[in-house]
């Protein structure tokens, strides 16, 4: 449903709008408004075709649950109310509430109603009793506002005095032989007092309205007696379900992009991003390659025909847990690859071979080019979830059916499955196993695996208390006294197994003084993160005192060496930053410190599958 109605508000879009606004409101009607529904029920209580008494048991209900979907920055459904009403270039109101099939082969965005018009079926499925109501506002021909309501049903067809019904209700203004809308400030008047959400200023756009919407929990076994989510749950779950569904069209640096929101009884409920979720931001990254023509080409040979760009990212620490992700086919690390065409939703996610360590993922996407867009869309069935060449003929089901073995042939590479000596490794991470390993390398703090590069911004930060002036002289060796020194010795032999720098022997001073430097030490081993939804290396710092800090990394050989040049087209791992008390993160490789011993976090930028040794070098 989410994705049906989401497309439906995409493909209605303003030429002018450059964002548009989707909601998603589950709520229970209010005292204020529950006569208002009650009464609605009531008038409209059909004589026949309500043999289970859902209406009758609605226009008595102490409590209705909806689910309102709405959109903002589109066009409304105007056009004609009848479909025998002659040619209109405007036919959005008989697409998305008459007519189901109506499929124009000219179609572009601002045509609401989808490729094939079946997709709203997606809201009366959501419904227990199979009912909506739709609440739009448009512009007509002349500009002028205009808005409209109409309620509708669709029941289990059946038979009355000798005729046979269709089964579909509606709730509007009754003509002859059919049931027009309410129309302009009726049809506003009505909305308020049902409490739905409002029109404001010159905005366009529809609201429908899922009454008693089905909240059986999908993550359970189909039994008899399905357990329903509780309404937090519930929009949990839609929240999940738009993020892992309209990603592409939701990142910010789109010049038109939809911001959706989600509440539930009037709770507003965060909608997971590529900021904020690892796996959404590698599945974002590789969508920017597409999207910046840095993408692979794959290719259709006989006939000769290029399929669309690909691009993925390995990931690390990215792990799936989303119960409507899940219901996607994506869970713990991703091995998938994301398929989109024009319209940049998510069609399905393509699964490939698992990496061997479950840790470790790989996350893609792949575009269709706009020439073979039209083939991919005749491919789809109606819920727009699939790509089946067995639905086309001749070269367009070729084009189709290619794709699928050049996503196998690129996925088997990027997963090692086509490597005879790839293995299976159990659910434990490499980088602890390197990490158990690290005393056998060279320098003071060697790590395990790495994660994916987060670039941190140009530039030398510093610490308060600490001027860039004060640089010049940081080479120099700082002066301490004896007392100074033997307080230096005791916090390294009482440190109880942390792992210490030298220290340099005194040197004789002026004034029978000593001069000693005591270098950052790193305590501990490392640990991974998710910064910024990004998956970061943490190591922690000790310095014991003012001075200049610099953050060096370098990925160790197979011959325990560290790596002088990287191989051409390899991501070299970099210092993030410093976090320093408080949380604040100062971005570079220098940190300045201008007080006495603290401990710091060092954040690296990892690489992929490769051990790394930390060094952390000062001047005091």
């Amino acid at each position: 449903m989410v994705r049906e109605a989401a497309q439906n508000s995409w493909d209605a879009r303003c030429d002018d709008q450059a964002i548009v606004r989707f909601r998603l409101d589950l709520s229970s009607v209010g005292a204020a408004h529950i006569g208002e529904w009650r009464r609605l029920f009531a008038n409209g209580l059909p004589q026949a075709g309500d043999a289970d008494g859902a209406f009758r048991s609605l226009a008595q209900s102490s409590s209705i649950r909806y689910l309102a979907v709405s959109d903002r920055g589109t066009n409304g459904l105007g056009g004609p109310t009848r479909s025998d009403a002659g040619h209109s270039t405007r036919r959005e109101w008989l697409r998305f509430v008459l007519n189901s099939g109506d499929r124009d082969g000219d179609q572009q965005h601002g045509s609401t109603g989808g490729t094939f018009g079946y997709g709203k079926g997606a809201f009366f499925l959501t419904s227990k009793v199979g009912c909506t109501f739709v609440y739009t506002r448009f512009r007509d021909d002349d500009g002028t506002l205009r808005s409209r309501f109409i309620g509708s049903a669709i029941r289990r067809s059946f038979w009355h005095e000798g005729l046979r019904y269709t089964g579909r209700h509606w709730w509007g203004t009754p003509d002859a032989e059919h049931c027009e809308p309410l129309h302009d400030a009726v049809a506003d008047d009505v909305a308020r007092r049902m409490g739905l959400p409002a029109f404001g200023g010159e905005d366009t756009g529809t609201t429908v309205v899922i009454v008693e919407p089905d909240l059986t929990d999908p993550t359970l076994p189909d039994t008899d007696a399905a357990e329903e989510m509780n309404t937090n749950d519930a929009g949990t779950y839609l929240a999940d379900a738009a993020a892992w569904n309209l990603w592409p069209i939701m990142l910010e640096e789109r010049p038109s992009r939809m911001a959706v929101s989600v509440t539930a009884n009037g709770v507003q409920i965060g909608v997971p991003t590529p900021a904020d979720d690892a796996a959404l931001a590698f599945f974002a990254d590789a969508y920017r390659k597409v999207a910046g023509g840095q993408g692979e080409i794959l290719n259709c040979l006989k006939p000769k025909k290029e399929l669309g760009d690909f691009a993925y990212e390995y990931t690390y620490g990215a792990t799936v847990t989303s119960p409507a992700a899940r219901d996607l086919g994506v869970e713990g690390a991703p091995h998938h690859i994301c398929l989109i065409r024009g319209p940049e939703l998510v069609t399905r996610y393509h699964s490939g071979p698992e990496r061997p360590n479950p840790q470790v993922g790989y996350a893609g996407v792949f575009k269709v080019t706009d020439e073979l867009d039209p083939v991919f869309a005749r491919s789809e069935p109606p819920t727009h979830d699939a790509w089946a060449y067995q639905q086309l003929k001749g070269h367009e089901s070729t084009f189709v059916r290619t794709l699928g073995r050049r996503l196998k042939e690129r996925c088997d590479v990027i997963s090692g499955a086509t490597n005879k000596k790839a293995f299976k490794v159990d659910d434990f991470a490499v980088g602890s196993v390197a990490q158990r390993l690290g005393h056998l390398l060279a320098g003071p703090g060697g790590t395990g695996a790495a994660v994916v590069d987060v670039a941190p911004r140009p530039g030398t930060s510093f610490t308060p208390g600490h001027t860039p002036a004060e640089e010049a002289v940081s080479g120099e060796h700082h002066e301490t006294s004896d007392s100074d020194e033997a307080r230096w010795h005791g916090s390294q032999t009482g440190a109880g197994g942390d792992h210490f720098g030298d220290l340099k022997a005194p040197k004789s001073g002026s004034g029978g003084r000593t001069t000693a430097t005591r270098r950052p030490t790193l305590v501990s081993h490392p640990s991974y993160e998710i910064l910024a939804g990004r998956p970061v290396l943490v190591q922690q710092v000790r310095i014991h005192g003012s001075g200049r800090n610099e953050g060096h990394v370098k990925v160790v050989t197979g011959e325990g060496a560290t790596e002088g040049v990287s191989p051409v087209g390899v991501i070299e791992p970099t210092i993030h930053g410093w976090r320093i008390a408080g949380g604040e993160i100062v971005p570079g490789e220098v940190l300045y410190h201008s007080d006495g011993l603290v401990e710091v976090e060092l954040i690296v930028n990892a690489v992929p599958d490769a051990v790394l040794e930390i060094n952390v070098t000062g001047q005091v």
